[in-house]
């Protein structure tokens, strides 16, 4: 062959090759992403057409949503209870709130003398004064109002002695304070030195004998029982609010709480005790109810169950349980329930599912209410 055939061969031959080459690529190159295909051109040098690169397209956005404010209801007021009472008193303006941390009402500067209160008509021309002399005897921030279950004369159904005082609930160890100014007739245990009906009844114990006397002219004591501790001794001149104690579950109590007694005349006498809520001042924009609840012959009832409701809160009550507990000698009640905030009060006596009274009374604010309820036939 001569070297001008040589020569065209190989030409021949590597026009041949370049074409396999070609026909080998473009099926894979095809199934490669754009993105891919610009990419591996640009690593190799080659140019892109201009008509094989689709740009993203830029999505439009919805408007933007105006979003129209809902409809503000208008809010139907509660209906007014228009009461119906046997007198009809001037009630304040606005209805008192209750405050949700009260506080010693005989600390407030402000506080105003008690008011004077007419009882219902047995003699209309009596005028009997409140005689809330006593401040809370637990320390702020303690529970200083009475156990609902075992209030004073009742028996929590049956299950105990009737109650010859109240039960403040408090852990071990709070502070005890000094109802009012006073000397301590006696302080230490009841084991030998009886206040109860029987030895260790209250276990550790402080008596105090106070500055005032009951409206009949009688001394006046204060009684502290089931103490963990005392810090006064008998003889001790004490004052409104210093501490003497602290609670405990010494006695016969089934757990820490104070056990406080108003006791007149005679300071060992366990039958002597008044019902401490028409003594302990009650907390601002609060008040007390109580009154007789009687048969129609007028006999009065024991343990008749009472439902006091308002339009925010529902409390229950019963007359005392029996004669072994004396009523005030100034009111002569046979219920009494204290620390309501001062609001209308629908009271209802039931009996057996039936109705045998019902009356909406207004409550004041640091005073006592009367009600007179006598049950239908």
């Amino acid at each position: 062959m001569t070297k001008k055939l040589r020569i065209i061969s190989i030409v021949v031959l590597l026009a041949i090759a370049g074409c396999q080459t070609a026909v080998e690529q473009t099926p894979f190159a095809a199934t490669l992403p754009s993105t891919v295909v610009a990419t591996q051109a640009v690593q190799q040098n080659t140019a892109i057409p201009t008509a094989n690169l689709q740009p993203s397209r830029t999505p439009t956005l919805p408007p933007t949503l105006t979003l129209t404010p809902s409809h503000t209801p208008t809010i139907t007021p509660s209906p007014t209870i228009t009461p119906t009472l046997t007198a009809t008193p001037i009630p304040p303006s606005a209805t008192p709130i209750a405050s949700a941390t009260p506080t010693d009402p005989a600390d407030d500067p402000n506080n105003t003398p008690v008011p004077t209160w007419t009882p219902p008509p047995a003699n209309p021309a009596t005028q009997i004064t409140d005689h809330y002399v006593f401040s809370r005897p637990i320390a702020d921030g303690g529970v200083n109002w009475a156990n609902r279950v075992y209030p004073y004369a009742a028996t929590a159904g049956g299950r105990f002695r009737p109650h010859h005082g109240i039960d403040l609930e408090n852990p071990t160890g709070t502070p005890i304070l000094a109802a009012g100014d006073g000397v301590v007739f006696y302080a230490g245990s009841d084991i030998d030195t009886l206040f109860g009906p029987q030895p260790d009844f209250y276990g550790r114990v402080v008596v105090i004998q106070h500055n005032i006397s009951t409206p009949e002219g009688q001394p006046l004591f204060t009684l502290y029982g089931h103490m963990d501790s005392f810090r006064v001794e008998t003889g001790q001149t004490v004052t409104r609010g210093q501490q003497i104690g602290t609670v405990g579950a010494a006695g016969i109590a089934l757990g820490p709480h104070l056990h406080f007694e108003v006791r007149v005349g005679d300071p060992y006498n366990y039958g002597a005790t008044r019902n401490p809520e028409l003594w302990l001042r009650p907390y601002p924009t609060f008040g007390t109810l109580a009154g007789i609840v009687r048969d129609v012959s007028g006999n009065r009832l024991f343990e008749a169950p009472l439902r006091v409701e308002s339009v925010d809160i529902s409390r229950f009550a019963f007359s005392y349980a029996n004669d072994n507990t004396n009523p005030d000698s100034v009111f002569d009640e046979n219920f009494v329930l204290g620390d309501l905030p001062a609001n209308y009060y629908q009271v209802t006596v039931s009996d057996n599912g039936r109705v045998r009274f019902r009356q909406i009374v207004y409550i004041y604010p640091n005073r006592t209410t009367w009600l007179d309820i006598t049950l239908n036939p």
